[in-house]
């Protein structure tokens, strides 16, 4: 019914909405999708790298996946993937400056799109993502979050990004 309404691909969530995170996602279920229709499916839900997406490949038989949470924090993930299962070119990996300057440039563009004040909001959990990453300790990642003026979030960004304790971001 799908394809004759003129549907060109399919993206599923393994996963219910009872469900939310909890649990694992039900790749099997996008299995007997992917058997039912002649189009792609894209297989999502719980793939965080590449060892789940080929498993996610693997178990349902999908055309390919599609990254949510996993590439949280990690932008380049996407592309890692496509590098290490289909052979694209590796992507460049951004450490200690440049990961702080992708940062900087992803907060500026957040502030410039949606203005100061809902920007300041909306780039908070982006800016929690990436010291996730960089293991920016408590004290200066609540700094961030709380900073009310977005010169001093950049100012910290700086900082909190390069911190000496930041952890294998890949």
């Amino acid at each position: 019914a799908a394809e004759a309404a003129g549907i060109t691909m399919i993206t599923i969530h393994g996963r219910t909405r009872c469900q939310f995170y909890k649990g694992t996602a039900n790749w099997e279920a996008i299995a007997a999708v992917k058997n039912a229709v002649t189009i792609p499916v894209i297989a999502n839900g719980d793939i965080v790298g590449t060892a789940s997406a080929r498993a996610a490949l693997k178990a349902s038989g999908a055309d390919g996946v599609m990254i949510g949470r996993g590439a949280q924090g990690r932008p380049w993930m996407l592309a890692r993937v496509a590098h290490e299962i289909y052979g694209t070119p590796a992507p460049d990996i951004p450490t200690g400056a440049q990961f702080a300057q992708m940062v900087g440039d992803h907060y500026e563009a957040i502030v410039s799109f949606y203005g100061k004040v809902m920007g300041l909001r909306v780039a908070r959990k982006h800016l929690g993502w990436y010291m996730d990453v960089c293991g920016t300790p408590a004290d200066l990642r609540r700094r961030v979050l709380t900073a009310k003026d977005t010169a001093i979030v950049h100012r910290l960004i700086a900082v909190a990004m390069t911190a000496d304790n930041q952890a294998e971001a890949a």
